[in-house]
């Protein structure tokens, strides 16, 4: 049975996060929002880890990347690639060649960004039976190289792991205690900086 055979009706259209090649993916805990057990403010902040990682990676280009060449994003920045494809990107890097000022609206941005960081997944479908990672993670990245994006690094909190694919089809999965680039020998290591900062996840908090 395919992921559209599989779609539920009747779910609220502002629970639909991304759209991927016309298939709605929703917040993740949208079946409390309609269950009314919480609001739509709740599921869709980040975790305290996951805010510290994404203002941390901000910090480290607004630091060090030449930002005369680049606009940094950050926060579900909405990336149109077409009338079935609309993404949701936690951080992501714009050339101001490609990102022009005219393209700089109150719409969706419509051309690709150079790099992408995605923290965790922030997604559900409507089967518990559909692969998250198949269905959502694997349609995202490819969609993202055929736009034209260079980079997306996506990390995991709860496997203390970091993938980096290119559209060379070359994908690195990585322990989060390895130096990993972002851009232009900009680099990040997530182990060593939540110990600098004092930082100690427990397992019952991841």
């Amino acid at each position: 049975m395919t992921i559209e055979s599989k779609m539920i009706p009747n779910i609220p259209e502002f629970l639909i996060r991304e759209t991927i090649d016309g298939i709605p993916f929703y917040y993740k805990g949208f079946r409390d929002v309609i269950n009314k057990t919480k609001t739509k403010a709740e599921i869709m902040a980040d975790s305290g880890l996951q805010g510290f990682i994404k203002s941390w990676l901000m910090g480290l280009l607004f630091q060090h990347l030449d930002l005369s060449k680049y606009y940094i994003f950050v926060g579900e920045t909405g990336a149109h690639i077409d009338h079935r494809n609309n993404l949701a990107l936690d951080l992501s890097v714009y050339d101001k060649n490609v990102l022009t000022p005219d393209k700089i609206t109150t719409k969706y941005i419509d051309v690709h960004p150079k790099l992408v960081v995605e923290i965790d997944v922030s997604v559900e479908l409507e089967s518990s039976d559909i692969s998250t990672f198949d269905d959502f993670l694997l349609r995202k990245v490819r969609k993202l190289h055929q736009f034209g994006t260079e980079k997306i690094i996506w990390i995991f909190s709860k496997s203390k792991t970091v993938i980096v694919a290119t559209p060379d089809n070359k994908w690195d999965v990585l322990e989060w205690d390895t130096d990993v680039e972002l851009l232009e020998d900009i680099t990040f290591n997530i182990a060593k900086h939540l110990a600098e900062s004092d930082i100690s996840l427990d397992e019952r908090e991841k």
